[in-house]
């Protein structure tokens, strides 16, 4: 993984920053180790972002298992990390090289998570939906 800009307000932020950056590392990267999202999300994480109505971390997991399943060659590749407080937003792209029935993918996300306790509390996000579906489905 390249290493991101980074920007961050404090060294609490930049602290903040880390963690999210050793999240994308272990679960969003190559890795797609899902086991470990304990480590990183509150019991009480929120996922604003949930299409299934499910909020919470089995509801991270379960949607990640599937991008995984769908992508197996994907990751998110972290490019710009902004800190200030309690907040982190990471611009980044979800990438996968080509496949024998679909193009390379590069797809742009950002997203801001809140930290409590070095914990992601709280996650939103920003992303081309409709392209993020139709490449899902390009590779199915």
């Amino acid at each position: 993984m390249s290493d991101p800009e980074i920007r961050a307000d404090t060294d609490a932020a930049a602290a903040n920053a880390a963690r999210i950056l050793e999240f994308f590392a272990a679960v969003l990267g190559p890795a797609h180790d899902t086991a470990r999202l304990d480590g990183f999300l509150a019991a009480d994480f929120v996922d604003h972002d949930a299409a299934s109505g499910d909020s919470g971390p089995a509801s991270v997991r379960t949607k990640l298992d599937g991008l995984w399943s769908v992508l197996s060659d994907g990751h998110y590749v972290p490019l710009q990390v902004v800190a200030a407080g309690d907040l982190v937003t990471v611009r980044s792209e979800l990438v996968a090289p080509a496949a024998s029935r679909a193009p390379a993918l590069s797809i742009a996300f950002a997203d801001t998570y809140r930290m409590a306790g070095g914990m992601i509390a709280e996650h939103w996000h920003v992303v081309d939906a409709d392209a993020l579906a139709q490449a899902v489905r390009s590779r199915m």
